[in-house]
């Protein structure tokens, strides 16, 4: 069942269109969106597990993404337990909000003791830089290894968008009509955004991707021969 974040318009799909969809398999439609801007976004400091809030004014930050996704609906919507995305959440779509699962797998890296310190503050720490250089391989002192943020975002995505067996918000499982786009909202941070993208397109790499606070980006997605392919496409609106 759709979670509706206001009038939903969609075009019927042409018979061309619906068989080129059943001869190629599934196709979902993902929405990532950044958190709005907190307090220690603006001074540039690491920002992970830290819980904190968004700006005072994050209503005026956000009334354009709030418009963008004002009549559009979601299959299914998930979240980052952390505050700054469920106000995120909060303010852009309301009646999605409701019905959100919140998933503790889309927080953002742990930088431990790293956390509220700037790059003008470590630049001289011989650890950290070579973290700056090789962040598979160092880990930030008290902080998450490289391993396990991997591990838990493919975990998300594994259970989430690889599978053509889906969970809905109301715990329903059901499997997505071919010529049915899935369409799913998932509001998290910056690094998450980044490794998903590196994961759900070809070529794409961890830092090839700039993310700023309340942006959305939109992938479509579309199995071939049992393999998921995706593309960067234009938000808004969702279109496949």
């Amino acid at each position: 069942m759709a979670i509706k974040t206001g009038k939903q318009h969609q075009a019927e799909p042409s018979a061309a269109l619906v068989g080129e969809s059943e001869q190629l398999g599934p196709q979902r439609s993902v929405v990532l969106i950044r958190h709005g801007t907190t307090f220690w976004n603006v001074e540039k400091k690491y920002l992970g597990h830290t819980d904190i809030a968004l700006l005072p004014d994050a209503n005026e930050e956000l009334a354009i993404l709030r418009e963008q996704c004002r009549d559009l609906a979601w299959d299914a919507v998930y979240c980052s337990d952390l505050l700054r995305c469920r106000q995120t959440l909060a303010h852009i779509a309301p009646l999605a909000a409701s019905e959100a699962r919140l998933d503790r797998r889309l927080r953002e890296n742990d930088f431990g003791e790293w956390e509220g310190l700037t790059y003008e503050q470590l630049k001289h720490n011989p650890i950290y830089r070579s973290w700056i250089d090789h962040p598979q391989e160092v880990t930030p002192p008290g902080g998450e290894a490289w391993y396990s943020f991997a591990e838990r975002m493919d975990s998300f995505l594994d259970e989430h968008l690889w599978l053509d067996e889906t969970v809905s918000p109301a715990g329903e499982i059901y499997k997505p009509d071919p010529r049915t786009a899935q369409r799913i909202l998932i509001v998290t941070h910056g690094g998450v955004i980044r490794y998903m993208l590196s994961r759900l397109l070809d070529g794409v790499g961890f830092w090839d991707t700039h993310v700023i606070p309340g942006q959305a980006i939109q992938v479509h997605l579309q199995k071939q021969g049992g393999r998921w392919l995706g593309r960067r496409v234009s938000f808004p609106p969702i279109g496949l």
